[in-house]
C-alpha cells in the first residue's frame, strides 16, 4: 500500500512539472497554428493525450519504456526520491532557464537511483543517453531548417489564393496537432516507469493511477498552464503560419525518430525529449534558415545550460534521497551539505537582486526624467501640428462652403433655365416643335438627377482617400473591372445595397448579381464574409 502511494505521489510530482512546463510549448503552438480553436482539436486534444501515454503500457519490447530499464524502483523510498529529485531539478533549472528539461531531469534521477541502490552503472548506456541527448536538439533545429527552405522554394514561384492557401495551411495545422499531441504523449510515457510492469500492479491499476492523477493535479494547474500556452502563442510564434508549421513537423518527425529503434543503429538511444527543448531548437533552425532572429540569445544558452545543469542536479539529489530513504550517512550528509550550499548561494543571489533592484531604481528615475522631457518635446510638436492640422481643416472647410456655394448658383441657374424653356413650350402650339423642346428638356432633367459631375467627383476623391486599398486590391486582382472594383471600394466604406445602387446609377437587384460576380472573382466561398474578406485586403 506504501508502495502505491509513493508511485502516485510521483506520478502526480512528474505530471504535474509537465503539465506546468512542457505541456504549454505543444498546446501554445497548435494554438499559434490556428488549429487550436477547432472543436474537433479542442475535444480530442486529452483524449489522444492520455491514451498516447497509456499505450506502452499496453504492449511489450517498447523503445521508450525499456529506457526505464537503468532501475526498476521496488521500494517506496526509492520511488519517491526519483519524483523529489526531478522536482529539485527543475525548480532549481527553472530560476534560470524557461525550459527545465524535465524529461532529462527524470532520466538522471533514475540513473542516479540506480547507482545508489546498485552501486554500479554502465557509463557506456549513460554515455549513449546523454549523446541522445544533445543530438536530438541538433536534428530537430536541422529539420526546422531543411523544412523552412523545402517551403520557401516550393512556393517561390506559386501564385495561390489568400483564402485557398489559409484553408489549405489549417488543415495541414490540425493534422500536425494530432500527431504531436500523440508523439508527446507516447514519448513521455517513460514519465510513468513507476507504472512497470516489475511493480506488480495490474494493468486496470496503472490506467486508474494515471487518469486518476490527471483527474487530480489538472484542474489546479488549469489556469497557469493555459496562460503560458496563451503567452507562447502571443510573444515566442508572434511569426507566420509557415514557421509555425515548421516548427510542428520538426518536433513530430524528432519525436518519433527517438521513439522508436533507429536511434539503435547510429549508437544512440531511444529516450523521452524535453518538447521545450525541441521547441527553442525548431526555432534556431529557422531563424538560421531565413535569416531573420526568432528567439533571443538568452532564451537558446538557456535552454542548453538546463541541458546540463538539470540532469546534473536531478542525478545527484535522486542519489543522495534514495541512500537517505536507505538509511546511509553518506546521503544525508550530502544533502545537508548541498541544503547549507544552496542557502549560501541564495543570500549571495538575493544580495546581487538587491543591488541589481537599487541600480534599476536609479536607471529608472533617469529614464523618467528623459521620458518626461521627451513628453514636453513631443507635446511642444503635437501642439504644432495641431495647431497646423487646424488652420489646413480651416482651409478645407471655406473650400468646401465655396464649392457649396458655386453649387448652389449653378443649380439655381439650371433651373432658370428650365423655368424659361418651360414657359417657352407652354406658350408653343401643339406639334413636333414642341415635342422636341419637351425631350430636350426632359433629356436635360434626366442628366441632372443622375447627378453624373458630383458622382464622378465622388469617385475622384474616394480613389485619393483609398488609394492604399486600391492599389493592393488590383496587385492582387487584376482582373477585375472598373466597375467591380468601384463596387468594392463602397462596400468597404460601409455602404448599404440601396445606396451604392443610387451612387452606380443601377437598380439594388442589378448590386446583388455584381457582389455575386464580385465574390466568385474574388474566389470566395458561399460561407466567407465578402465584406470581411475585402477589409482584410
Amino acid at each position: 500500500m506504501v508502495f502505491i502511494l509513493s508511485v502516485i505521489l510521483s506520478v502526480i510530482i512528474v505530471g504535474s512539472l509537465l503539465i506546468l512546463n512542457d505541456l504549454p510549448f505543444v498546446s501554445g503552438t497548435i494554438l499559434a497554428s490556428g488549429a487550436g480553436e477547432r472543436w474537433s482539436v479542442r475535444i480530442l486534444s486529452p483524449v489522444i493525450l492520455i491514451a498516447g501515454v497509456m499505450l506502452p503500457l499496453f504492449i511489450g519490447n517498447n523503445p521508450i519504456q525499456a529506457a526505464a530499464g537503468v532501475f526498476s524502483p521496488s521500494e517506496a523510498g526509492v520511488v519517491l526520491s526519483i519524483g523529489l529529485a526531478t522536482l529539485l531539478a527543475v525548480v532549481a533549472t527553472g530560476r534560470f532557464s524557461g525550459f527545465p528539461a524535465i524529461a532529462y531531469a527524470f532520466m538522471a534521477a533514475l540513473a542516479g537511483a540506480s547507482l545508489a541502490s546498485e552501486n554500479k552503472l554502465d557509463l557506456s548506456t549513460c554515455g549513449s543517453y546523454i549523446l541522445s541527448w544533445i543530438t536530438a536538439p541538433l536534428i530537430c533545429a536541422v529539420l526546422a531548417a531543411l523544412v523552412y527552405r523545402l517551403y520557401v522554394l516550393s512556393t517561390r514561384d506559386r501564385i495561390i489564393h489568400l483564402a485557398i492557401l489559409d484553408a489549405r495551411l489549417l488543415a495541414v495545422s490540425t493534422l500536425l496537432s494530432f500527431l504531436l499531441l500523440a508523439a508527446v504523449a507516447y514519448n513521455s510515457s517513460i514519465l510513468i516507469s513507476f507504472l512497470s510492469f516489475e511493480s506488480g500492479l495490474p494493468v486496470l491499476a496503472k490506467v486508474v493511477i494515471v487518469i486518476g492523477s490527471v483527474l487530480i493535479i489538472y484542474p489546479f494547474l488549469f489556469k497557469r498552464s493555459c496562460q503560458k500556452k496563451w503567452d507562447i502563442a502571443d510573444t515566442e510564434l508572434d511569426i507566420d503560419s509557415q514557421s509555425v508549421l515548421t516548427v510542428m513537423i520538426a518536433i513530430v518527425l524528432t519525436l518519433v525518430l527517438f521513439s522508436g529503434n533507429l536511434p539503435g543503429k547510429i549508437g544512440l538511444k531511444a529516450t523521452p525529449l524535453p518538447p521545450g527543448t525541441l521547441f527553442v531548437a525548431a526555432l534556431t533552425g529557422i531563424s538560421v534558415s531565413s535569416g531573420r532572429a526568432l528567439l533571443e540569445g538568452k532564451d537558446i544558452s538557456s535552454s542548453l545550460a538546463a541541458i546540463i545543469v538539470s540532469p546534473s542536479i536531478a542525478f545527484m539529489s535522486a542519489y543522495c534521497l534514495s541512500k537517505v530513504a536507505a538509511g546511509s550517512w553518506t546521503g544525508t550528509i550530502f544533502i545537508i551539505t548541498m541544503f547549507l550550499i544552496a542557502i549560501i548561494l541564495t543570500a549571495m543571489l538575493r544580495s546581487k537582486g538587491d543591488k541589481d533592484i537599487q541600480k534599476g531604481i536609479l536607471l529608472s528615475r533617469e529614464m523618467q526624467a528623459f521620458s518626461t522631457q521627451k513628453t514636453l518635446s513631443a507635446l511642444e510638436v503635437k501642439a504644432e501640428m495641431t495647431e497646423k492640422d487646424l488652420l489646413d481643416k480651416l482651409d478645407g472647410k471655406r473650400k468646401e462652403l465655396v464649392d457649396f456655394a458655386l453649387g448652389i448658383g449653378d443649380q439655381k441657374k439650371f433651373m432658370e433655365r428650365i423655368y424659361d424653356e418651360l414657359k417657352t413650350v407652354r406658350a408653343m402650339p401643339d406639334g413636333p416643335e414642341k415635342d422636341s423642346m419637351t425631350d430636350d428638356l426632359l433629356s436635360s432633367l434626366r442628366e441632372r438627377m443622375y447627378f453624373t459631375s458630383e458622382i464622378n467627383d465622388f469617385y475622384a476623391r474616394s480613389e485619393v482617400l483609398h488609394r492604399d486599398f486600391n492599389r493592393r486590391l488590383v496587385e492582387a486582382f487584376p482582373n477585375l473591372t472598373e466597375n467591380e472594383r468601384k463596387l468594392a471600394n463602397l462596400l468597404r466604406q460601409g455602404f448599404s445595397s440601396k445606396y451604392i445602387a443610387s451612387l452606380m446609377n443601377i437598380a439594388p437587384k442589378s448590386v446583388e448579381i455584381n457582389r455575386y460576380r464580385l465574390r466568385a472573382k474574388l474566389g470566395l466561398n458561399r460561407s466567407d464574409n465578402l465584406i470581411k474578406f475585402i477589409k482584410s485586403i
